[in-house]
């Protein structure tokens, strides 16, 4: 009789594993469609002003806010690979760097920064993200005034 609990419970042990890792899974697919339609959203609003027009702040010239929002595909890509595990740590750290290297990344997260960190709210991996990206800003600012 042992030996069949035992058997059933490495069964509904493997069972469960196999739910946890399918959720997994369908939660990433989730994850990438949804920056999949951010993307197309961001190629949209660049590549025509008409559109940029309509959404950008009144202080902003289209010209502006479509360069802001190429730094936005690029901050969505890179968020992505973090959600998915991909980028993590140094490597993450590394990447928020070049971008605040640039001005355009520094003018992006000073404009947006806060949207962002509203908008992560009590998600995790979104708040770690937005972190690591602050920092970078934080430490790159000193270096773009000098």
């Amino acid at each position: 009789m042992k030996l069949q609990n035992a058997a059933a419970l490495a069964i509904v042990a493997v069972g469960a594993a196999s739910l946890v890792q399918r959720e997994r899974h369908q939660q990433q697919q989730n994850q990438v469609a949804v920056t999949q339609n951010q993307l197309e959203w961001l190629r949209h609003v660049t590549t025509h002003p008409d559109v940029a027009e309509l959404w950008k702040p009144d202080d902003v010239t289209v010209e502006e806010y479509i360069k802001l929002m190429h730094v936005n595909e690029l901050l969505c890509a890179l968020s992505l690979r973090h959600r998915l595990g991909v980028l993590r740590g140094r490597p993450l750290r590394h990447c928020a760097r070049w971008v605040m290297q640039r001005e355009y990344g520094r003018k992006y997260w000073e404009r947006f920064g806060s949207y962002r960190v509203e908008e992560a709210d009590v998600d995790g991996t979104a708040i770690a993200f937005n972190e690591a990206m602050n920092d970078a800003h934080d430490h790159e600012r000193p270096l773009a005034s000098s």
